[in-house]
């Protein structure tokens, strides 16, 4: 029955790439405007951040309804944040109850006020409250790439499924957080889609919908998908120009042995995907999506040019590279809060300011939160007009 369901659900998936590629909107390089931050953002915030603890170095944010969450480069210590202050932190590194060495994903539900965090050896452990209370873990959950909480129970997760035709199906699946069972197969990936899609950087919640971005290597059109209830509802798929494009030939197609990685083989096909990836400047799905006012936006991240926003209204596309006198690089976002976009500074991935001569009055604000922010994140929270 299950190789039924799977065969049914590859003849589909066929049939909508199909589809997809015909009615894909191109993103062309040819449109690509470049602006000035100050030309395209509004409501706009400058502030860094109050903490009653002294806050470690933060490698990445990640933000849902009006919290975001900050985690260290150690990956040992969450932070809450809320408006411009920490309210809370997790910080439970060890190796007794309710203990963890290293978080290797992590989630929220804000109904039940619950934290998941996924450890790297495969725990799933559930902290309740701002106090962090611990209330309970899976200890035999999958080993996934990514996980969003759906609810107190059920979690969507990025990870691949062996089944009775000895096959590993990849996809976004539902995972039951207590027991760790999987459940419905949402959307369905081939090895090279699930190889490209960075599940912490491809989603956006809107209430108790998500929105997420499933790329499309090769010839495939990237499609945007609108996640509610239990099921996923295509909002609509694109493509990039040709040249930015992976070439069909280093790509890994379709559901792969549940034994794939023991033949030698495979490694050099990963190798030749890893060296095509590092070395080109390709582009793959989408980024930090928001949806607003009936506006899609989401980021395109290559080596030259940096980053670049991409608006879709109506079928109109505008794309462009956002600069800020006196900062090194492009602006771009590090996550997002409710449907504002938010840059960091102080964090690995933030901005670094190169010419002081060149700052404009916003970024000597921002320079003043940061000569004045201990160290801690300041966050530069935006709409795009």
């Amino acid at each position: 029955m299950k190789r039924s369901i799977f065969a049914l659900a590859a003849i589909l998936l066929m049939s909508c790439s199909q589809k997809n590629q015909q009615s894909a909107l191109l993103l062309s390089d040819d449109i690509i405007e470049e602006v000035n931050f100050e030309d395209i953002a509004c409501d706009i915030e400058v502030f860094s951040l109050n903490s009653p603890y002294l806050m470690k170095g933060i490698e990445m944010c990640y933000g849902i309804d009006d919290i975001i969450f900050c985690i260290s480069e150690d990956h040992r210590t969450i932070y809450w944040v809320k408006g411009n202050s920490v309210i809370s932190k997790l910080d439970k590194y060890g190796r007794g109850h309710g203990e963890y060495t290293y978080v290797n994903d992590f989630t929220y539900d804000p109904q039940d006020s619950i934290l998941f965090i996924h450890t790297m050896d495969n725990k799933l452990m559930k902290y309740q409250g701002l106090n962090c209370k611990f209330i309970g873990e899976c200890s035999d959950f999958k080993s996934v790439s990514g996980i969003q909480a759906i609810n107190s129970r059920t979690l969507l997760a990025n990870c691949s499924v062996a089944e009775d035709d000895g096959l590993s199906h990849a996809g976004l699946y539902l995972l039951d957080a207590e027991t760790g069972k999987t459940g419905k197969l949402v959307c369905p990936m081939d090895y090279s889609q699930n190889y490209f899609y960075e599940d912490e950087f491809s989603k956006y919640h809107a209430g108790d919908s998500i929105m997420f971005i499933i790329p499309g290597p090769g010839e495939d059109a990237s499609v945007v998908y609108m996640f509610h209830g239990d099921a996923a509802s295509p909002m609509l798929s694109f493509r990039y120009d040709d040249k930015c494009r992976i070439p069909e030939s280093v790509l890994i197609r379709g559901n792969v042995p549940v034994n794939f990685l023991d033949d030698p083989s495979n490694h050099e096909k990963l190798i030749t995907i890893i060296e095509y990836s590092n070395k080109e400047s390709c582009c793959n799905g989408g980024f930090i999506p928001v949806y607003h006012n009936g506006r899609i936006m989401f980021w395109t991240f290559t080596k030259e040019p940096t980053a670049i926003l991409n608006t879709i209204k109506d079928n109109d596309v505008k794309r462009y590279l956002i600069s800020m006198p006196g900062f090194g690089g492009m602006v771009f976002p590090t996550t997002i809060s409710g449907n504002y976009y938010i840059s960091t500074f102080n964090t690995s991935l933030g901005i670094d300011i190169d010419d002081e001569d060149k700052l404009t009055p916003l970024g000597r604000k921002i320079k003043q939160e940061i000569d004045s922010s201990d160290g801690n994140p300041v966050f530069l929270k935006y709409h795009i007009k």
